[in-house]
């Protein structure tokens, strides 16, 4: 009997001290999880600033009333001009979140060029051609699809180049019209927020201006070449590669799509 009480006792001992141990022990502290990486706010307006290169290819063509100019052969063959350089410039546009992870957005941006090119006529050995695109003024649309903090782009509206055209002949100076040439734009890129309110964006575009009518005075009363008056059919196309950044200004109050 006094063995069992003794056995007893023993357990009853080691319960306690069991007990009093656990009750000593702290529960682990749960670490907080960690919060989900901010996503990019695609909805406001923005403005920013641009860089990059540039590419034309101009044609000419003599117009009917005056054909032997730029094809002396009469066959209304065209010559080129391949043409290259740097733009630079600046943006401003909205954004308008869609369902689906669509954004639409407006957007005007100018360009400054340097895009030039000489060559001779391929056609008249004695004539040398020039073109320069002095500016590039764009008014478009874009739609894009989000991809966290990365928006992939196509962009597509309105466009304006103002450019020189220049024409020698023998080293006699035959004319520089200037004209700003309508045409349309089609590009794409990609837009990244690295900070909440910056971006930063590559994009390519393709402009297309058309035809223009170009009148050159000629060099009528010039000893060396006797260069009456002319009209030549110059088209247009365009080419650019841009990197640049833009600052958002946030959410557009009161507007929700």
């Amino acid at each position: 009997m006094k063995n069992l009480m003794f056995v007893g006792v023993a357990v009853a001992a080691v319960v306690a001290a069991s007990a009093a141990s656990a009750a000593d022990v702290r529960m682990p502290i749960k670490t907080p999880p960690r919060p989900a990486p901010a996503t990019q706010s695609w909805q406001g307006c923005y403005v920013g600033g641009h860089g990059g290169l540039g590419s034309s290819h101009t044609t000419w063509r003599d117009s009917p009333a005056n054909n032997g100019q730029i094809d002396n052969t009469f066959l209304g063959q065209a010559a080129n001009t391949d043409m290259s350089g740097a733009i630079y410039g600046a943006q401003v546009g909205c954004d308008f979140p869609l369902d689906g992870g669509l954004v639409f957005g407006l957007q005007g941006s100018w360009s400054q060029s340097t895009i030039t090119g000489t060559n001779m006529d391929q056609f008249n050995s004695t004539w040398t051609l020039r073109a320069k695109v002095d500016s590039i003024v764009t008014a478009t649309g874009r739609v894009g699809l989000t991809l966290d903090r990365s928006l992939i782009y196509a962009r597509g509206g309105l466009a304006w180049v103002r450019g020189k055209f220049e024409i020698e002949n023998t080293s006699v100076f035959l004319g520089s019209p200037s004209v700003t040439n309508a045409g349309w734009v089609v590009g794409g890129g990609v837009e990244w927020g690295f900070a909440p309110n910056w971006t930063v964006f590559i994009e390519a575009d393709h402009f297309d201006l058309g035809t223009k009518g170009l009148f050159f005075p000629g060099a009528p009363a010039n000893p060396l070449v006797l260069n009456p008056a002319f009209l030549v059919n110059a088209g247009q196309k365009v080419e650019t590669l841009k990197f640049g950044a833009n600052y958002r200004f946030g959410s557009l109050p009161g507007l929700h799509f």
